[in-house]
């Protein structure tokens, strides 16, 4: 039958209900999409409904008296432009216009859905003519003999800071690459199309373009033009820093604006339930991380308060995020500073606070797929960081690395923690891993048995190899305090050859096992033999008696023989016998590497 005669009414008749029903299922919203997503989309959209005029915090209180110029309150359109733009400009009016605003920063032939509700109040990029052709030449690129006073003259600023080519052009020629002085004249028309109109101001915040372009306006703005944009973003702080692009201008108004208005606009951050929605959002949360890094920390410090609440598991909630636990990971960076001298006390006060409610939830931010990050992190930060690494380990690892092991993320925190623990810590996890679990009753399996084979367990079995040969090899000092843990990792690698030898058929059909055998065989190569050894007499080939000599284990099976040949081990590593009437032993003069 041709495909293109088969009909929608046969096609319904012959697939039946099911197409229907798969059809209304994929008209539903939210389909295909996770139940982390559309979590994070519910708090996204229910705190932009939200209103901000009560999460100001009282920003007056960061300029002193109430007699100073700032004083951060709703204000209307009209109020919020500053006396140095009240004088009215033709060309603002004329791009006014064309955007679909008046003077008064309404909305001519404003539209509404049929819900009532009223579209965006942010201006549609896509209303915006394109530049114009005098401006381009025949490969439709901006002409190079192009000025930036006659774009200014013409009116045309917010016309080309939305466009690619154009926001180029503005970008090299005020204050860039071109033009290294700008002219009063220009400067100031700049402003008053830039800064004078605060719907203006916002649309270009949330421009692709624009935005860039906006950045470098803020990076050359002098004191009066810093509290013009303070008071815009501070307007309408939560619905900038959900955006893409108005973050970035943010986060630019955060590093550059002097401290008065920086302070400003952090005591815009919403705070209480609706903080989890700026530190879990993409974009957001890279404000937040702006904020921990740039500002002093009583600024910020409301972020530690809200991640140690007693009535809600705010950080486990962010740590459990894609994007909460980088925020998270940056407080505890910034907290665990040593370089920087200032609120040292007070930094170490956090600190201890932030670090209890981490410890408290150890294990299941060990096992979370973006919270292991952070345990990973303050694991392999030494210095004010390592009593914190001693205590997760004492505390979260010990006695659960068996279970750990096996799982996905938390095998991660296991390898790390073997890569920077000290070395008695070190030790004491060896010990158990190799000798602190009962084998099976039935299997006699122990727990290297199973990590061997695990999928997860055997990338923490190629660590515990590779500490041991370090150890041996001399590369990793086993002296610590007095104590020499040298005879220990010896034999822990002899019992490693053991098991290695006994299980290297199987083995061989992982790539993770095939690591573990060229490894041990590297190992075996870079050996300087002395057949000096008290041994039994042996029937086979020289060749072999001296790998035997030097390690029973030996992957080179002596003729005849195979794995089940070799007696296999019933009882526990530390009740093993010897094979073959000897034990191996690795030369005292062995430190080459190989």
């Amino acid at each position: 039958m041709d495909r293109d005669t088969f009909s929608n009414s046969r096609r319904a008749r012959h697939f039946g209900r099911s197409t229907q029903n798969f059809s209304s299922s994929i008209n539903q919203p939210g389909y295909g999409r996770s139940d982390n997503y559309n979590h994070r989309k519910n708090l996204r959209d229910a705190y932009l409904n939200e209103s901000n005029s009560a999460d100001f915090h009282n920003v007056s209180s960061f300029f002193g008296s109430p007699k100073s110029s700032i004083n951060i309150q709703r204000k209307t359109p009209d109020t919020m432009i500053h006396p140095f733009f009240e004088e009215s400009s033709s060309d603002l009016s004329f791009h006014l216009s064309g955007l679909g605003l008046d003077e008064n920063n309404n909305r001519r032939m404003g539209t509404s859905t049929s819900s009532g509700q009223t579209e965006s109040k942010y201006l549609k990029v896509n209303r915006l003519p394109s530049l114009p052709t005098w401006a381009l030449d025949e490969n439709r690129e901006i002409r190079s003999d192009l000025t930036l006073r006659k774009v200014v003259d013409e009116g045309l600023v917010l016309m080309f800071s939305m466009d690619k080519s154009g926001c180029h052009f503005l970008q090299s020629n005020y204050y860039g690459e071109n033009t290294q002085n700008v002219e009063p004249y220009i400067r100031d028309r700049v402003s008053r199309e830039v800064l004078g109109n605060k719907e203006v101001f916002l649309t270009i915040c949330k421009n692709i373009f624009g935005n860039f372009f906006l950045q470098r306006v803020i990076e050359f703005s002098n004191h009066e033009e810093q509290e013009i944009i303070m008071r815009y973003i501070v307007s309408d702080i939560s619905a900038l820093c959900l955006d893409k692009s108005a973050c970035r201008v943010v986060q630019t108004a955060l590093e550059t604006l002097d401290p008065i208005y920086g302070d400003a606009i952090v005591a815009a951050i919403p705070r209480k339930n609706r903080l989890m929605a700026i530190c879990t959002d993409q974009n957001a949360n890279h404000v937040i991380q702006k904020i921990i890094k740039k500002m002093a920390l009583p600024r910020w410090e409301f972020l530690i308060t809200y991640l140690c609440k007693t009535e809600h598991d705010n950080l486990l909630d962010i740590c459990q995020d894609k994007y909460g636990c980088r925020v998270v990971q940056t407080i505890v960076e910034v907290l665990a500073d040593d370089t920087d001298k200032c609120n040292i006390e007070e930094k170490a006060r956090c600190l201890r606070r932030l670090m209890s409610k981490i410890l408290m939830k150890c294990q299941k931010l060990a096992s979370n797929e973006f919270a292991n990050y952070v345990i990973q992190h303050i694991i392999e930060t030494p210095g004010v960081l390592a009593p914190y690494r001693n205590a997760i380990i004492e505390t979260c690892l010990l006695r659960s690395l068996l279970s750990m092991s096996q799982e996905k993320y938390a095998s991660h925190v296991i390898e790390r923690a073997f890569v920077y623990a000290p070395l008695p810590h070190i030790a004491e996890m060896m010990e158990e891993i190799f000798d602190g679990y009962v084998p099976h009753p039935e299997t006699g399996k122990d727990a290297l048995d199973i990590l061997i084979f695990h999928q997860f367990g055997n990338y923490v079995v190629q660590r515990i190899l590779h500490i041991c040969v370090d150890c041996v090899i001399g590369d990793r000092p086993t002296l610590v305090d007095g104590v020499d843990y040298f005879e220990k990792f010896k034999s822990w690698l002899s019992k490693l050859y053991v098991k290695a030898r006994k299980d290297r058929t199987r083995l061989t059909r992982f790539s993770s096992g095939k690591k573990i055998i060229d490894l041990l065989e590297k190992v075996e190569s870079t050996f300087h033999f002395n057949p000096g050894y008290d041994r039994l007499p042996s029937p086979y080939s020289p060749t072999h008696d001296v790998l035997a000599a030097l390690c029973p284990s030996s992957f080179f099976s002596p003729p005849g023989t195979s794995s089940v040949d070799w007696p296999s081990r019933t009882t526990s590593l530390s009740s093993e016998h010897p094979i073959d009437g000897f034990e191996y032993t690795f030369p005292n003069n062995y430190h080459q590497k190989f």
